[in-house]
């Protein structure tokens, strides 16, 4: 038979074992942070419907500089209930990313792509021929932001793109595009779903390029 006493320090343990496994839920529904910055694998997602173009069309695509003014590897933070914030990265640069992505959106839409040069966005720089447009801009922002709190994560992203096209033919500018794309959601935190977000913002923004009048008259 127990003890009053016997039962009141049982009963404690048991409030003490409960409490230790709150605080541990607690942190784990928040997110603890993780040791350096969060790698983000971030691509191209294909429309479902494509625009239709000529098939003997050749778009030569140049380096998207990056004009951020930050990392050129970070694409976002991560900051945890504690406080805690990682850094979230890409392999290589912003650059290249959004440069990979602009083609495999070329592609996608059954355009041949062409290996160019840099191009500094001026009729007179465009490079050697060998495509029939040219396809430049800058990066303005590439950005998510991730803040977890008990059972939910909220993610915010921005990407903005200034695109420039020249026409090889008659050397000169055709078109000057500022995309952009945002999303804002809550979910529950994953590295898959971190990159699944950003890389439905870029793909959105660069699809803009698809839907512009000036182009679809030169691709079809």
């Amino acid at each position: 038979m127990r003890t009053p006493e016997k039962s009141n320090t049982m009963s404690f343990l048991a409030q003490g074992k409960l409490a230790a496994f709150c605080l541990a839920a607690f942190y784990l529904l928040a997110g603890c942070a993780e040791k350096g910055p969060i790698l983000l694998d971030i691509a191209y997602l294909p429309p479902a419907k494509k625009t239709s173009v000529s098939p003997t069309i050749t778009i030569g695509v140049s380096l998207i500089k990056d004009e951020r003014g930050l990392p050129p590897s970070v694409i976002g933070k991560r900051t945890v209930a504690s406080g805690l914030e990682n850094d979230l990265v890409t392999q290589g640069t912003v650059a290249d990313l959004v440069t990979v992505a602009l083609k495999d959106a070329v592609r996608a839409h059954g355009i041949a792509v062409k290996e160019t040069d840099t191009w500094d966005m001026t009729p007179e720089g465009m490079p050697a021929d060998g495509y029939d447009l040219l396809v430049g801009g800058e990066i303005k922002s590439l950005w998510l932001d991730s803040a977890s709190v008990p059972f939910k994560t909220n993610l915010k992203t921005s990407v903005r793109l200034k695109i420039v096209i020249g026409d090889a033919a008659e050397k000169k500018i055709i078109r000057v595009i500022d995309i952009n794309s945002t999303i804002e959601q809550d979910v529950l935190y994953s590295r898959e779903k971190l990159a699944a977000v950003l890389s439905e913002a870029l793909s959105a923004a660069l699809e803009q390029i698809f839907q512009d009048d000036v182009l679809k008259k030169k691709i079809r």
